[in-house]
């Protein structure tokens, strides 16, 4: 058991520019933030983006059958 919670918590990305630490996983749910897409809202979160300003890409149906899109997130749309 204690491998197995050694290896969720390396399994786990470290990421963000402030000084606090910032853990998110890397579950595949892309995000525009700003003109950066991201992994998941986590990662925009991360960069200090809030809720108000991250916009998801796909929808869960979209996610759970594995449709990959790229996105230009410098793209504003109205």
């Amino acid at each position: 058991m204690k491998i197995f919670l050694l290896i969720v918590f390396l399994s786990l990305s470290f990421s963000c520019k402030s000084e606090e630490v910032c853990i998110c996983t890397e579950e595949y749910n892309p995000v525009c933030a700003g003109d950066n897409q991201y992994r998941n809202p986590c990662f925009a979160k991360c960069d200090g983006y809030k809720d108000s300003e991250i916009s998801v890409l796909l929808s869960q149906e979209e996610i759970d059958t594995g449709i990959l899109i790229t996105v230009d997130c410098s793209i504003k749309l109205n």
